[in-house]
């Protein structure tokens, strides 16, 4: 049994179609046939019920997809951390973000970058879009997680998601507040100076619902803000990515009052800092959902 067997095998279980197995593996179908053949012959199983309309796996094949599916995700991880020995890119890298990255996204790329390099330790900081990318700058970080598209010429962006910004309040005793009430609520916001991108699109979209917001504080973190939300010491304007399962909260995504308005959240990296093992970090985290 060989490689390209197991291959052939899983792209036919995939796709319980000869020619649409063979197109994707780039080969003719009679080979495809032989190799398939051949595997059930050393496995001593049918692998495969065939006929003129469809092609279905056996209980045999179903078993043998399912071994055969893990062990060549597994020798994918061990490709990777083999070419990542290679190419010297294990030790530290130092991820930023800012505070209002969806929490379950920063866990999927750890848990991510922990099964696929399993010999890089990831260090994360937290700051804002602005002192991340003069960390970039100066090589205090290797990757940030940003908000807005920032003008410098030595810095690379990729963007990651859309997140829309809806309004978030306290809740009353018995149900959501309104949104002409929560017109009259003090407002709760990030510092310009801090988060000028977020700021601008905070205002845009006040401007938008007809608000007049009346800035009482100011704070430099979103969970900051939330909580003081919670508290019900005002209302503030966050992304639905790190809202849409608080209970606490009174939610209305801006989408849903007028034209949605979103924030772009990037991955942002030095310009010079493209080595091979760097762009497979990249591509990893550029595949992930949040």
């Amino acid at each position: 049994m060989e490689l390209r067997h197991l291959h052939y095998f899983k792209t036919l279980a995939e796709e319980l179609h000869f020619g649409h197995a063979a197109k994707r593996l780039f080969i003719s179908q009679p080979p495809l046939s032989r190799q398939i053949k051949e595997l059930e012959l050393e496995l001593k199983a049918e692998l495969f019920i065939r006929n003129n309309k469809k092609v279905e796996l056996t209980e045999a094949g179903k078993y043998f997809y399912a071994q055969v599916d893990a062990m060549i995700s597994h020798l994918e991880i061990v490709k990777n951390t083999t070419r990542l020995i290679h190419e010297q890119v294990s030790g530290e890298i130092r991820l930023g973000y800012i505070s209002s990255t969806p929490k379950q996204f920063i866990a999927n790329i750890l848990e991510d970058l922990k099964i696929t390099f399993p010999l890089l330790q990831v260090n994360l900081i937290e700051a804002s879009s602005m002192v991340q990318v003069k960390s970039l700058l100066n090589g205090k970080l290797d990757l940030a997680i940003i908000r807005g598209k920032i003008p410098e010429n030595n810095i690379q962006m990729k963007l990651l998601f859309k997140d829309e910004l809806c309004v978030v309040a306290p809740l009353k005793n018995f149900g959501k507040f309104a949104l002409d009430e929560i017109k009259s609520m003090d407002y709760i916001s990030f510092n310009n100076d801090y988060a000028p991108d977020y700021f601008k699109l905070s205002e845009e979209l006040s401007q938008k619902l007809n608000f007049e917001p009346k800035i009482k504080h100011q704070c430099n973190n979103m969970n900051a803000i939330l909580e003081l939300v919670r508290l019900k010491v005002g209302y503030a304007i966050a992304p639905f990515s790190i809202v849409q399962s608080n209970k606490d909260l009174t939610i209305i995504k801006s989408s849903e009052i007028q034209k949605k308005i979103e924030s772009n959240v990037y991955l942002a990296y030095h310009a010079d800092n493209s080595s091979m093992g760097m762009r497979q970090i990249l591509d990893r985290i550029g595949k992930l959902q949040k």
